[in-house]
């Protein structure tokens, strides 16, 4: 562009700015320094949906999903059974009856 410096017209570099760069997708534009730059963007776990049974965790910078780890809250047993942890893995066993449990005549 044209500037007058003092009294003599001079061609001087325009300064780019972020509006006018078109950056690829997955990446957006940030100004270095007086430099616009396509940068990648930082994906977090709000920006990614995890299928049934995961979660989503950071990795170091990255959005992972990973596995629920289950417990006996997440499990309903049917009658006459109840939840134990088999390792980390809640599981329904029947439940021993003892005298307590029965009535004589």
């Amino acid at each position: 562009t044209c500037r007058m410096e003092k009294s003599t017209p001079r061609c001087v570099p325009t300064a780019l700015t972020c509006q006018d760069l078109t950056c690829p997708p997955g990446s957006t534009c940030q100004m270095e320094k007086s430099t616009p730059r396509c940068v990648p963007i930082k994906l977090t776990c709000q920006d990614i949906t995890c299928p049934p049974g995961s979660t989503c965790r950071m990795d170091r910078t990255t959005p992972r999903c990973v596995p629920i780890k289950l417990t006996c809250q997440d499990l309903t047993c049917p009658p006459g059974s109840t939840c134990q942890m088999d390792g980390a893995t809640p599981r329904c066993v029947p439940i021993k009856l003892t005298c307590q449990d029965l009535t004589c005549p």
